[in-house]
């Protein structure tokens, strides 16, 4: 017989908060034991209480704060604290920025124990209806009566009631009752697991995937709603491959900068930045800081379909952008005819492979720009070390793997880190993303 565990007192009780974790929680210590806490903030007193189930061990929930931080605000949404989509709703912009930012350097003092020459002030966009790319869940709960549509709660277990949202873009927001009844109208809601969303400057995509073929009678109802919200909607039967436009026929998303004459056509399930704002915002500092001149050739690394490819070529002579997605590769090529620009070239190839991949690195390239993934790019670092770019500007929704990088490119390959700041793609989350300058300690920063 195995030993009985004493089990935890239902009682609230009162807990004083040190800090935040990397999922936003608050952490504090009662008894003997270490405590996340949803709802709390660093420097606060809580009437708490823990949390019950497999999936709740060493949690608690905030009752009622009995002294709160000068940074706590009131949430905009009525759902948080349900909806799992933001977790810093509670936090003032300005603490959220410094928390940001804290995390960023204290990354590179960790790393490497270096340190920016420059730290820029966060790049900020929107707020709020910010966010262009989602994917939402569906539930057909009869206990409700109706199908719910919209993200998961912050356990992950089920989906959140949600009437409103105030992240997302606000053709979608607007729309979320009416998506939910329609597909509570549908023979087949049990067996329609979720909606993608993909939002262009004017034109809205919604993907809905179904497990079992559409009858003719909810096929029409889809179109009718359509139709009538003017949101477009494509139907996804199984894989990616088989997603094809219902209605409206002539839907092209698009997206512009406006202020440099560009505008770029995308498909809905493809790579684009979250925060549309934030993205014109992001593009233009990296414009300033990599200072692309007419006798420079840019390497853009990771260049997907060609987000910064294309603003790049409006300043530099020669541009050259490099993605692994043969499709995306494509869109940038369409995008660059668009918009009648002439001077790059796009190639798709593996990004970890750079010795097994012709033609692109046997270019003399001058500076370069790269935008990796999650992981990082540090297979690329002795490749851009060995070439004769005297700035490389890194782009990243990493700052962990920034911070394992920028070490090795500092430390082993003689660059200098002359700036780095966070940029707010996911404001109102612990999400963050960040902005890096390395310069060769030879070639220094020109005025």
């Amino acid at each position: 017989m195995g030993r009985s565990r004493k089990k935890l007192p239902d009682q609230p009780f009162e807990l004083e908060i040190d800090s935040l974790n990397a999922k936003g929680m608050g952490l504090g210590v009662h008894g003997t034991k270490n405590l996340k806490v949803f709802d709390a903030l660093p420097g606060e007193k809580v009437l708490a209480r823990h949390l019950f189930g497999r999936t709740q061990k060493g949690k608690a929930e905030t009752l009622e704060v009995l002294q709160p931080s000068a940074d706590r605000v009131e949430p905009v949404c009525p759902h948080f604290g349900t909806c799992g989509a933001c977790s810093l709703q509670h936090l003032s912009m300005d603490a959220q920025l410094g928390r940001k930012q804290a995390a960023l350097l204290q990354a590179l003092k960790d790393a490497g124990g270096i340190a920016p020459l420059t730290v820029y002030e966060p790049l900020c966009g929107p707020e709020w209806s910010y966010r262009r790319k989602a994917r939402l869940s569906v539930r057909d709960v009869p206990a409700k009566e109706r199908v719910l549509v919209g993200f998961r709660e912050r356990d992950g277990r089920f989906v959140a009631d949600m009437n409103e949202c105030h992240i997302l873009r606000k053709q979608i927001a607007q729309a979320l009752t009416k998506l939910s009844s329609v597909i509570g109208t549908l023979e087949c809601r049990t067996r329609i697991p979720q909606v993608e969303v993909a939002c262009g400057d004017e034109h809205v995509a919604l993907i809905i995937r179904h497990l079992d073929e559409l009858s003719v009678t909810d096929t029409e109802r889809l179109r009718a709603f359509a139709y009538e919200t003017g949101l477009g909607v494509l139907l996804q039967p199984a894989g990616p491959d088989s997603i094809h436009l219902l209605a409206p026929e002539d839907l092209q998303l698009e997206y512009a900068f406006e202020t440099l004459g560009l505008r770029f056509q995308f498909e809905p399930l493809d790579f684009i930045q979250v925060n549309g704002g934030l993205n014109v915002e992001m593009v233009m500092r990296s414009l300033e800081l990599l200072d692309p001149q007419v006798d420079d050739h840019v390497l853009d690394l990771f260049c997907g379909l060609g987000n910064f490819t294309l603003p790049l070529a409006t300043r530099a002579g020669q541009v050259t952008g490099v993605e692994g997605s043969e499709e995306m590769v494509e869109r940038g090529r369409s995008n660059a005819v668009l918009n009648g620009l002439n001077n790059l070239e796009f190639h798709a190839a593996d990004l970890y492979q750079v010795g097994d991949t012709a033609p692109w690195p046997d270019g003399e390239y001058t500076k370069m720009l790269l935008d990796p993934p999650r992981s990082g790019a540090q297979e690329l670092l002795p490749w851009i070390a060995a070439s004769k770019a005297s700035r490389v500007l890194y782009i990243s929704c990493n700052p962990e793997t920034l911070a394992r990088d920028a070490a090795l490119l500092v430390n082993q390959y003689g660059f200098s880190l002359e700036g780095a700041g966070i940029m707010n793609m996911f404001p109102h989350t612990t999400h963050s993303e960040a902005i890096a300058l390395f310069v060769r300690e030879s070639e220094g920063v020109q005025a």
